[in-house]
């Protein structure tokens, strides 16, 4: 038996050196980061930018949210919201660039109906309001398909021949009708496209698509101005990450015009670092400073490609503090729910307002506050929450929970015959996490927020009540005719939370799998 359990402590002890350690005894009114005392406000020990008159000189000049993931785009209400979210955080540059909108992608040609016109004009106007610069996306490539698509001729068809004047003169109208909205700033998509051209291009270009690309762009640039003065374009390349040179770069920094901002994701899609020295590797491929779209916190990869959606609550990490010296600028791609995403996108508010200064935890406890528009105090519920929803590629760790730490020293006092102190711990945490969706609707009077992150917080629930089962069948002797039933509704359980796609509570489910295994 004690071989047994000594393999089990050290699954346990494996899974808990990948968790992030935070002192935790389960009570939410012990579970805030920095030395911050309960009701304490974070804003207290950490000075607002927006108390500054002018921003430091640290400060990122384009400091941006880029609506630019797949599936449902934001509504209209939605997006004058978070435009106010902007204002009060430091941002200064929306860009409108949702995948699954047919008007920016894959019918970039068509002109908006009236009243889709209008809702844009609105919210050109109420950008310019809060002096935040409106940018508008078309990509006119040829999309790539996702998993479990296909690559029709339609979607072929419908593309930008790039030898076309015909198909130049339906993308300059599309921009003239954007740029009546008052829109001077425009980004020419080629992100996420396929790699070939079409036949009738190929007899120009053959197969050098980076050189399609890069003269349409320059031929777009040249032409918008002579309609607007003001005109400004950016360029999302379809080499878009990385730090080797390639052939598409070589064309670029050879070829396009100096003044067209060029986007970089980091040394990868999903950037877990980007540090000064990657920026200044590829200013030199480039042949300019990059503009960084940082693909921090978007989750529409876990939907899409893990298939285990996820919410990424965390705060931004790992950024470098004087990147701002090195680049135009950084826009942040969020997550598909709105108001969950206002947790990390404040953090990203604090670091590129001023990031010699930013701190990720305190900036990170004020953005909970924030968002549960809860009286002072009474934001602990959703913090415990955001504690679990917080691994994503810039952490090691499953979460910030410091569950792992907890079911670790519960196993190194693990005795049936009687409690530790350990595991009166571990049962107050299970508890306070069964009990968290009644307390978060109690306490966090955001029910936009609360309704985005309910299907996460069901399942960590139930996560709760099935630990404390699994502790209930630990204390039950093995001759104990109730331990078989037992454990078959913990396998029961157990296969429920496995079943759900959902991705939460990873650390809590090794530990009541590693306890359905123990026959004492």
């Amino acid at each position: 038996m004690k071989k047994l359990i000594l393999i089990f402590l050290l699954i346990a002890i494996a899974g808990a050196l990948t968790g992030l350690f935070l002192a935790n005894d389960g009570d939410l009114e012990n579970i805030l980061p920095g030395g911050l005392q309960p009701g304490e406000d974070a804003q207290q020990s950490h000075t607002s930018g927006s108390e500054l008159e002018q921003p430091p000189e640290d400060a990122f000049a384009i400091r941006g949210i880029v609506e630019g993931f797949y599936g449902t785009p934001w509504t209209f209400a939605q997006r004058k919201d978070m435009l106010s979210f902007m204002e009060a955080n430091h941002f200064n540059t929306y860009v409108y660039a949702p995948k699954d909108d047919p008007y920016q992608r894959t019918n970039w040609w068509e002109l908006y109906p009236t009243a889709e016109f209008a809702e844009l004009r609105e919210l050109v106007a109420n950008s310019k309001d809060k002096n935040i610069n409106f940018v508008y996306s078309l990509s006119p490539g040829i999309p790539q398909p996702l998993s479990g698509q296909k690559l029709t001729q339609n979607t072929i068809d419908n593309s930008l021949t790039f030898t076309s004047e015909a198909d130049f003169a339906k993308l300059l109208a599309k921009i003239r009708q954007v740029s009546s909205a008052g829109v001077n700033t425009f980004m020419l998509s080629f992100d996420d496209v396929e790699r070939f051209l079409k036949n009738e291009d190929k007899a120009v270009y053959g197969d050098n698509y980076p050189k399609a690309h890069i003269d349409l762009a320059n031929k777009l640039l040249r032409e918008g101005r002579k309609d607007n003065p003001d005109f400004q374009l950016w360029f999302a390349p379809t080499a878009y990450y990385g730090l080797k040179d390639n052939a598409y770069w070589q064309e670029l920094r050879a070829n396009l015009h100096p003044e067209i901002k060029v986007i970089w994701t980091g040394s990868w899609v999903l950037a877990k670092e980007i540090t000064t020295e990657e920026v200044k590797q590829v200013e030199t491929l480039l042949g300019r400073r990059p503009l960084i779209w940082d693909n921090y916190p978007v989750n529409d990869y876990t939907y899409a490609v893990d298939q285990k959606p996820r919410l990424l609550l965390g705060p931004v990490e790992h950024r470098s503090p004087d990147l701002s010296k090195h680049t135009e600028g950084i826009i942040a791609n969020p997550m598909i729910q709105p108001e969950a995403s206002k947790i990390p996108l404040a953090t990203i508010g604090e670091y590129l307002w001023h990031p010699l200064a930013y701190s990720p935890e305190e900036a990170w406890l004020k953005a909970v506050q924030t968002a549960a528009q809860a009286p002072q105090g009474e934001y602990q519920a959703l913090w415990k929450f955001c504690t679990y929803s917080a691994a994503s590629i810039l952490t090691d760790n499953w979460s910030k929970s410091g569950f792992s730490s907890l079911a670790e020293s519960f196993w190194l006092e693990y005795n049936p015959e009687r409690t530790s102190n350990s595991e009166e711990k571990l049962k107050e945490e299970l508890r306070l996490l069964a009990q968290l969706p009644l307390q978060i609707e109690q306490t966090v009077p955001n029910k936009a927020l609360v309704q985005e992150i309910n299907p996460w917080l069901e399942k960590l629930a139930l996560a709760g009540e099935t630990g404390l089962k699994a502790l209930e069948y630990l204390k039950l002797p093995r001759t104990d005719p109730a331990k078989a039933m037992m454990r078959g509704q913990l396998e029961q359980k157990l296969a429920a939370l496995k079943a759900n796609p959902i991705y939460i509570g990873a650390e809590i489910i090794l530990f009541i799998e590693t306890c359905s295994q123990i026959q004492i």
